[in-house]
């Protein structure tokens, strides 16, 4: 699998944290892997053979459409995969993709062919070429004119939400509204407002995908210190909000993720392992 990891333009950086690209081969036969709940929103173009859907052999699998906007989930997603897959995507932080597409937390996906159908076909195309960046480039320039169309100050609840980024999830809603020097009522109100996703849930979520990401890197790291260094009130609490996000304990991860060869991948948006 090659992936690549790039800088959006200076000023989508308030709206967007990165643009991804990854290429991968699925032979013999096709591969199934699980996607865990992330802290942003992928907008993601899309060129091969993929099925989406919730975890299970039972359950249905949905073909991936060329385009698609994808919302904050508070579930793993399973993926199959079959043959040349490449990927161009956007991670959003979430006041980005309310801003720029309307987004709320209640929009779990959204097809955007009928958002803006010319991006939708040409990008897929370019990437069967192989032309990343090309495709890129057309991305870029279309996410800036939206961004001119939609263009809007930051109110106190994006101010809000960007500091709980930076907290790791940390930040207590209380604390955040006095600094802002507003009611916690009329932040969570911003939040719906602005944010498209409750304080709250925008919290937890950023606070699973650090520890996610931490013990992908270090499966070794004591547990007890990780819930102490995030907030949670103790390890029992960690592994409670991790079982119920990713379906699988701390423990159950770290030792996958002990398996693995290639360590830099958890920090990959196409972040993804076998089904246990």
């Amino acid at each position: 699998m090659s992936f690549l990891d790039v800088l959006p333009h200076p000023r989508l950086r308030a709206l967007v944290r990165t643009y991804w690209q990854v290429e991968e081969f699925h032979a013999p036969g096709h591969e199934e892997h699980r996607f865990m709940p992330e802290r942003t929103v992928r907008l993601t173009f899309f060129s091969g053979d993929s099925w989406e859907g919730a975890p299970g052999e039972t359950s249905a699998l949905e073909r991936l459409p060329g385009a698609s906007l994808t919302g904050m989930r508070l579930a793993p997603r399973r993926l199959v995969s079959v043959g040349l897959t490449r990927a161009l995507g956007v991670e959003l932080y979430p006041w980005g993709a309310r801003q720029l597409f309307g987004w709320s937390m209640g929009i779990e996906a959204l097809d955007l062919t009928p958002v803006s159908a010319p991006v939708s076909r040409a990008i897929p195309a370019l990437l069967r070429a192989g032309a990343w960046n090309e495709a890129r480039e057309v991305l870029e320039d279309w996410l800036l004119e939206r961004l001119q169309a939609h263009e809007r100050e930051a109110g106190p609840a994006v101010q809000a939400a960007t500091t709980l980024y930076a907290s790791l999830g940390t930040a207590r809603i209380g604390a955040l509204a006095e600094q802002l020097d507003i009611s916690p009522r009329q932040l969570e109100r911003g939040f719906a407002q602005e944010v498209g996703i409750n304080a709250k849930t925008l919290a937890r979520l950023i606070r699973f995908e650090e520890a996610h990401n931490r013990l992908y890197l270090n499966p070794d790291e004591p547990l007890a210190w990780l819930a102490y260094d995030l907030g949670f009130a103790d390890q029992a609490h960690l592994t409670r909000e991790f079982r119920t996000l990713s379906h699988m304990t701390p423990r159950a991860f770290a030792a996958y993720a002990r398996q693995m060869t290639h360590p830099h991948d958890a920090l990959e948006p196409a972040l993804a392992f076998p089904r246990p």
